[in-house]
């Protein structure tokens, strides 16, 4: 931008120092709103890397530029698993090909296997954590082959994804964007609860808490390495962290207290040893939760907010120990005006983003059915109110 006086990079990390950036950054999560926006099916969108890479290009030389790129589209769907451990119908193949992928709440996962976790020989946890993950891929992707070499296979799928990344990242660094993270996975805790099943895992929760924590936390350090180790290769080291299923919505802040915050805490303080960057993508309601995340280093740590957490009260309670980012609610993206959504984004800078560390997104993901000028109007206010006196 003409009056910017930071590159990308440098405004990102200093967001995260909860400095105060030359202007507030902006990054938008795009992915299924491209498919509709540039005229391809969502198929096209995750089947063919080459038009997923015409449909964002599309979405930012027409309705951006942005700061920061939020790498999300897996080279083979096999990388789902670590995001969102599940069973997974998906356009094109289960559905239409404009339908978005969707999720079926089904266990693929028995309460046994918690105590499975640490009673197994597997020599590491770099090894345990893989080879965790790699079982629950392949119950999930109907794998026709069975035991080490199903793994073998689906991990030599997933290695691709480091490659394609690496291309990716250096096709926007050079148009002068940073790069959100160089993994991202869903936090061992929330794994559970999305393996297990929702109420499956609610009277887990209930009945074997210990024990799920427990696991969580065996899980952890692998999560850890594994970060590492993918972060080190694609070149970026932030990780993305989903924390899908900790929120209010899910859990009280009692459970969020002794059974959550324990792994994802062992996980943030691990990435951090590692020089890694954690960004905590807080889905939900964490309004109960917040002054919890007070434990986790400081000016270390971005926290992803959506629409369902009160931005202001979480500049209040945590805005001077964690960079905030966030919240154009979708709802206002789908269905509100444009100078419903600038207004709305002035009052995030001005409040939010008061003294710096903060940046401005979507709530979660921009929606499929967002309007192209309400996006467009999310991007261009860092521009209209975003720079700094």
């Amino acid at each position: 931008m003409p009056h910017d006086t930071m590159t990308a990079e440098e405004r990102f990390q200093t967001v995260i120092a909860l400095g105060v950036p030359d202007r507030v950054p902006v990054a938008p999560m795009i992915y299924y709103f491209a498919a509709f926006y540039a005229g391809i099916t969502v198929y096209e969108l995750w089947s063919d890397p080459k038009k997923y890479a015409f449909a964002i290009e599309k979405c930012f030389k027409e309705l951006g530029p942005w700061d920061i790129y939020y790498p999300i589209n897996p080279v083979n769907p096999a990388a789902y698993v670590f995001v969102l451990p599940m069973k997974i119908k998906y356009p094109g193949i289960d559905l239409p090909p404009d339908n978005i992928c969707q999720v079926i709440e089904e266990a693929i996962m028995g309460r046994e296997e918690y105590a499975t976790l640490s009673e197994n020989h597997i020599p590491t946890a770099f090894l345990k954590y893989l080879n965790f993950m790699l079982t629950l891929a392949c119950r999930v992707q109907r794998e026709p082959q069975k035991g080490l070499m199903a793994k073998l296979r689906i991990l030599s799928q997933l290695l691709k994804q480091i490659g394609a990344w690496r291309e990716e990242f250096a096709d926007w660094r050079g148009r002068g964007v940073a790069i959100q993270h160089g993994l991202c996975a869903e936090a061992p805790f929330d794994t559970f609860s999305m393996s297990r099943g929702v109420i499956d895992f609610s009277y887990d929760l209930m009945e074997k808490p210990d024990e799920l924590r427990d696991a969580a936390m065996i899980l952890s350090d692998g999560y850890v390495r594994v970060c590492d180790y993918f972060t080190q290769r694609t070149g970026v080291r932030r990780a993305l962290v989903f924390c899908h299923r900790t929120s209010n919505d899910f859990m009280s802040p009692k459970h969020f207290k002794d059974y959550a915050l324990p792994p994802l805490k062992r996980i943030v303080v691990g990435l951090l040893s590692r020089g890694i960057t954690p960004l905590l993508h807080c889905d939900g309601d964490w309004g109960k939760n917040i002054e919890y995340l007070h434990e986790l280093p400081r000016a270390k740590v971005v926290l992803q907010f959506d629409g369902r957490t009160d931005m202001v009260r979480a500049k209040e309670i945590i805005g001077g120990h964690c960079c905030i980012f966030g919240d154009v609610p979708a709802s206002m993206l789908a269905f509100g005006g444009k100078e419903e959504v600038s207004e709305y984004c002035e009052k995030l800078i001005r409040v939010v983003g008061k003294d710096g560390g903060f940046i401005l997104a979507a709530g979660c993901e921009i929606p499929p059915n967002a309007r192209p000028e309400n996006v467009k109007a999310m991007i261009e206010a860092v521009t209209r109110f975003g720079y700094y006196s």
